[in-house]
């Protein structure tokens, strides 16, 4: 059985902006992805608020680069890393373009091959650039002190630097946004946003890792 180990923020926690708790299984695109795929391990590490690599001040623990290293010896070993991160990259806080967030990214790809990872097994890698916020919702919703107009053209422009960056160190990109759009609160997957997401990596992912 192929494991593949999830690692991402709060739209791979399952955030729902609705009631601020946290959508079910059933709902979470993780656990969807786990019943298309019954003969894969999908293992789930999102957290609310995780960056690459940035600090922030008002979340402590939130640097990916920093517990990425830990997920990947708890679950060792691993076949598969799915990196879905950087929306929080794109708060208006960070003012990071979408270049520093890719080179945030990349630090991210470099934790998981350090030589010095006593794994049983090298994980393959792939890119996942998030879905991309939704301006109109983001105006509707609540999460207007954190995110900006800045914010939104960023996180639109991550999916080409993300792509450009998993050619260029070998490993696989998907882009979530040809399958979903954070349309709940103009950063968070709705319920159907998590279905679509899911249907598309479902599709996708056995060609990368091949048989059960």
């Amino acid at each position: 059985m192929k494991t593949i180990l999830c690692f991402g923020d709060s739209n791979t926690w399952g955030y729902d902006p609705e009631t601020t708790l946290r959508y079910p299984r059933g709902v979470r695109w993780t656990s969807l992805l786990q019943k298309a795929l019954p003969g894969y391990c999908i293992l789930e590490e999102g957290l609310g608020g995780r960056t690459t690599v940035f600090d922030d001040a008002m979340s402590y623990g939130r640097r990916g680069v920093d517990y990425l290293p830990v997920a990947l010896e708890t679950h060792d070993p691993v076949d598969l890393v799915l990196l879905m991160l950087g929306t929080n990259d794109c708060k208006a806080r960070f003012r990071c373009t979408a270049g520093e967030i890719a080179e945030g990214m990349e630090a991210l790809v470099d934790a998981v091959r350090a030589p010095a990872r006593h794994l049983r097994q090298q994980p393959d890698i792939l890119i996942v650039a998030p879905a991309p916020m939704d301006a109109d919702a983001l105006a509707r919703g609540g999460m207007r002190h954190m995110f900006n107009e800045w914010s939104v053209e960023q996180s639109r422009r991550l999916s080409p630097y993300y792509k450009e960056l998993a050619h260029r160190m070998g490993v696989h990109f998907f882009d979530a946004g040809r399958a979903a759009i954070a349309d709940a609160d103009g950063v968070h997957l709705s319920p159907a946003g998590h279905a679509a997401l899911a249907e598309a990596l479902a599709g996708y992912l056995p060609s990368l890792l091949g048989g059960v």
